[in-house]
């Protein structure tokens, strides 16, 4: 029983380190460009976990994911944030140049495209953390990913929805495991796809 619980606290005591140091790594990219690099280097250490990996030095390995990929990952933000914003500005237009009567179905259109857009986003952090393409292919296959694996899109939206509803549920337990939990959630998900493809 006292193996458990040791094994228990070690886990949650690696999420909250990982959370922190996500943090930490974030401000110091003044936030804008802190996010993607901070988060590429939080999967990047989660899939060594998940890959059976022990014994590396946490900060110090996370620091090496983050300098790594802090130019390529701000690179990519930079084109998914002007998708976003397109996707924004389409859906802002809908009610100036269409009938009312089909804008629906354009609304419609717009949530759609802009839940594929997220989605590829969402999967780009893992595919970053196993692969390392040129800027251009990583947002390939992230798209790919989207629409030739659906169940594991569909997986995805689930936890992002469930982890929304912590999030504004208890903002203090979020804070403390949110990132690191769904980053590791994400992670196992998308890696026993990329394994089976790389074998």
């Amino acid at each position: 029983m006292g193996n458990v619980i040791f094994k228990v606290a070690d886990i949650i005591y690696r999420f909250v380190a990982l959370n922190l140091i996500w943090l930490l790594f974030f401000l110091l990219g003044l936030g804008i460009f802190g996010f993607m690099p901070a988060t590429v280097a939080l999967f990047a250490v989660i899939r060594q976990w998940i890959k059976g990996e022990k014994g590396f030095k946490l900060f110090k390995t996370y620091w090496h994911y983050y300098k790594a990929d802090f130019i390529r990952s701000n690179l990519i933000w930079l084109i998914f944030v002007a998708v976003f914003y397109i996707v924004y500005v389409n859906y802002q237009f809908v009610g100036f140049y269409y009938d009312e009567s089909i804008q629906f179905y354009i609304y419609l259109i717009v949530f759609v495209v802009a839940i594929f857009v997220l989605m590829a986003f969402v999967n780009v952090f893992s595919i970053m953390a196993h692969y390392k393409f040129k800027i251009l292919e990583y947002i390939k296959v992230a798209s790919g990913m989207v629409i030739f694996r659906p169940f594991n899109t569909l997986l995805q939206l689930f936890w992002l929805f469930v982890y929304y509803l912590i999030a504004v549920e208890w903002p203090k337990v979020f804070l403390t495991l949110g990132v690191s939990v769904l980053a590791f959630v994400l992670m196992s998900t998308n890696y026993f796809t990329f394994k089976k493809y790389d074998n």
